[in-house]
């Protein structure tokens, strides 16, 4: 007991180790929406990132551009008096150097100045022997031997871009200097920090609102599966107990998995109280006839058997009981199986009228003394779910309780018939009938009325007619019995008809059965296989 004790310790301890299936769940969710967020957001972050700085390229390379072209009508190598004129709006020069040089007044409105002001923007021109010829804004950049183009170098820890283009003259055509414009893209990466900054913002609080939402939605998925365990628990303990699931509204996977879940505690439930009953039941009725054979060996012990009358009677009352003890144990046998017959034959198939055929023709053969009458108006390939053993077994019981409880009209009706949905069967007789107070229970096990206790002609256990019963409700039928006590009874089998191809045997027997009668077979003839 301490080890199971221990285990089950260890167990627990196993188990709270273990992450549940909400926090599993909820990190699944959130980390996946997390990842499609960021994934989103670095798409974003980076589309931006290249628009911002196509924009930044463009603006240099228009001032390069510009630059190029207020230069190219020298000829000769740049100088600082050729370059400053041209560039700078506050250099001063003479009347005679201002031929071919655009008007001071208008430098206000030159774009190209306009460009150069901006503060990111240093614009430096070199002469052919890479010395500074202007510059605006200090200090110059160095000339580095950069190739023609655009370019973003990593500086000082942040992007900058550098463009350089060589400038040519436009009346020789020859190399007369060249020009580098540096944009530190303050603009730019102040730009993309406060979208980074924003991102990050937006990111952390969507993220909390992912978790919670997450946990949220995940509690309330799991709220039945952990209703299912606490239930399983205390079923556990208490296999008789009435607790359930409460049904859910929405017509879905976990409301579906809750009725399943609430009908297999049903049908546990009524398996524990049926098993429970067998064996009161048992108990009871084997009490008896186990009393009679320890009463008949006991006498035998002290003295009957040197008596051989007594000695006769006492083998011959024992041979009696173990008779009705093993009848006894065969129909608790066919009950047991009874309780699983739909899952032992679940495709089975049978052509009533065949069956039904048989059945008749072997009643009136075993019960010769009984006029027994038949009525079959049922299509030859009438058919139903069953297995042929079973449903069989079903009509002999019936017929057999006829026989055993019918007294002056020694008379049996059997006759079937069908509709859209299904097919009735109904046993008839005119004996002694069931008082109304018994109708209700005598599908019970071992249920016989006191009547049929008290009537000596009359034997059996009372489990024939809760196999009959057991058997069509398990195949998705339905057995029910009218009765007036002194007039007989009238049994009704219903089963669902059966709208689906014949199993090659079934349809090769209702052929045969449909030829025999075109041959024209007398009634009460067996037709032997």
């Amino acid at each position: 007991m301490a080890k199971h004790t221990e285990d089950k310790s260890e167990k627990k301890r196993r188990i709270d180790w273990r992450l549940s299936l909400r926090t599993k769940w909820t990190l699944i969710v959130a980390g996946t929406m997390v990842i499609f967020f960021g994934i989103f957001t670095g798409v974003l972050y980076h589309s931006v990132s290249q628009i911002l700085l196509a924009r930044e390229q463009g603006s240099v390379q228009n001032t390069l551009t510009a630059v190029s072209q207020r230069l190219s009508p020298f000829k000769k190598d740049l100088t600082i008096n050729d370059v400053n004129p041209v560039l700078n709006p506050n250099f001063v020069v003479s009347n005679d150097d201002q031929r071919g040089r655009p008007d001071q007044g208008s430098f206000s409105q030159d774009s190209l100045v306009a460009m150069m002001m901006q503060e990111q923007v240093t614009v430096t021109v070199f002469n052919r022997q890479h010395q500074v010829v202007f510059n605006s804004r200090n200090p110059a950049i160095d000339y580095r031997n950069m190739t023609n183009g655009v370019h973003v170098i990593k500086q000082d820890g942040a992007n900058r871009m550098f463009g350089v283009l060589q400038i040519q003259s436009a009346m020789t055509g020859q190399n007369i200097g060249s020009v580098i414009v540096k944009n530190s893209l303050t603009g730019y990466n102040a730009s993309m920090y406060r979208l980074l900054m924003q991102i990050i913002s937006i990111g952390s609080l969507v993220f909390v609102l992912i978790l919670a939402v997450s946990v949220y939605l995940m509690t309330k998925l799991l709220r039945p599966v952990k209703e299912m365990t606490e239930t399983m628990a205390v079923v556990h303990d208490d296999p008789n107990t009435d607790i359930r699931l409460r049904p859910l509204r929405g017509h879905d996977e976990l409301s579906q998995l809750v009725d399943e879940f609430n009908g297999m505690l049903d049908r546990l439930q009524r398996y524990i109280q049926q098993q429970q009953q067998f064996v009161q039941d048992v108990s009871h009725e084997l009490r008896t006839p186990v009393a009679v054979l320890e009463g008949h060996l006991q006498l035998l012990n002290r003295w009957g058997k040197d008596d051989p009358q007594v000695l006769d009677e006492s083998l011959d009352a024992s041979l009696q009981e173990l008779g009705r003890m093993k009848h006894l144990i065969q129909e608790m046998l066919d009950l047991t199986r009874a309780d699983s017959a739909a899952t032992t034959h679940p495709t089975a198939v049978t052509v009533i009228t065949p069956l039904l055929q048989e059945v008749y023709n072997n009643s009136k053969m075993l019960h010769p003394d009984f006029q027994i009458e038949s009525d079959f108006d049922l299509p030859q390939s009438a058919a139903v779910q069953i297995y042929r053993n079973h449903l069989e077994q079903v009509l002999i019981i019936l017929i057999d309780n006829a026989v055993k409880y019918s007294r002056q009209r020694k008379e049996i009706h059997l006759s079937a018939a069908t509709d859209e949905r299904n097919v009735s069967i109904i046993v008839q007789d005119f004996g002694r009938g069931i008082a109304a107070k018994d109708v209700s229970q005598i599908f019970n096990r071992f249920y016989r009325a006191d009547e049929a206790r008290s009537d000596e002609d009359v034997s059996g256990n009372g489990l024939g007619l809760s196999i009959a019963h057991r058997l069509i409700t398990e195949y998705g039928g339905q057995i029910s019995v009218e009765s007036a006590e002194g007039h007989g009874s009238v049994f009704r089998i219903d089963l669902p008809l059966f709208k689906g191809p014949l199993p090659p045997d079934e349809a090769a027997e209702a052929t045969d059965h449909h030829h025999d009668d075109d041959q024209g077979l007398p009634p009460g003839i067996i037709k032997m296989s």
